[in-house]
């Protein structure tokens, strides 16, 4: 670290106490030798380094007096963050598939209301909702149907196992078919979301 030398000889006492501000702000870290010959230009000095919080040592010889200024060591920072930009990929939502007319094994009619209240929820990101198995009971659920249709109608598609067709060929009239190894493949390898 560099030491300034500031020398404070024939100088008033604004021009003395002038002077250690430009050498401070010129070098704010540095370490300051400051020599002068004058009681009250020490005073003036000492209160400037103070009110500047800067640490000194006074030595003198004589008439001449050294003021030795403490250099500010700088906290050392670590380098800023990278940002490292990411290819955002947000979750990719899953089919739902409903295999039973209502959700858990607790009373069916509670069951029956969550789930339609489930689809009434479908976010529109949903790739399809599937119904097979026991699902089937909503088709001839007019809640069930509603909510079914008005998915389909709000651009979610809902697909009808071919199994559940047989079973319920009216009920299914204008919804897409699904093919039943599809969504069992689907179940299988956990990439449908099932109630």
């Amino acid at each position: 670290m560099d030491i300034v030398t500031i020398e404070l000889f024939d100088l008033t006492v604004s021009q003395a106490l002038q002077e250690v501000q430009r050498a401070m702000d010129a070098n704010p870290t540095s370490a300051l030798c400051i020599m002068l010959d004058d009681e009250m230009h020490k005073h003036n000095v000492i209160k400037l380094l103070d009110k500047h919080g800067r640490a000194l040592e006074l030595s003198s010889s004589g008439q001449l007096v050294t003021i030795d200024v403490k250099g500010i060591n700088k906290p050392k920072l670590l380098p800023p963050a990278q940002i490292i930009p990411a290819d955002y990929k947000p979750a990719r939502t899953q089919p739902v598939l409903i295999l039973s007319g209502s959700i858990g094994a607790g009373d069916p009619n509670m069951g029956r209301r969550l789930l339609l209240e489930i689809l009434r929820r479908a976010d529109k990101q949903i790739p399809w909702v599937g119904i097979a198995f026991e699902g089937g009971k909503l088709l001839r659920d007019p809640a069930g149907a509603k909510a079914l249709r008005d998915l389909a109608s709000g651009g979610v598609p809902v697909r009808v196992s071919r199994e559940c067709r047989m079973f319920y060929p009216d009920e299914t009239a204008g919804f897409e078919v699904m093919e039943d190894s599809e969504w069992q493949t689907l179940l299988l390898k956990g990439n449908a979301t099932k109630f």
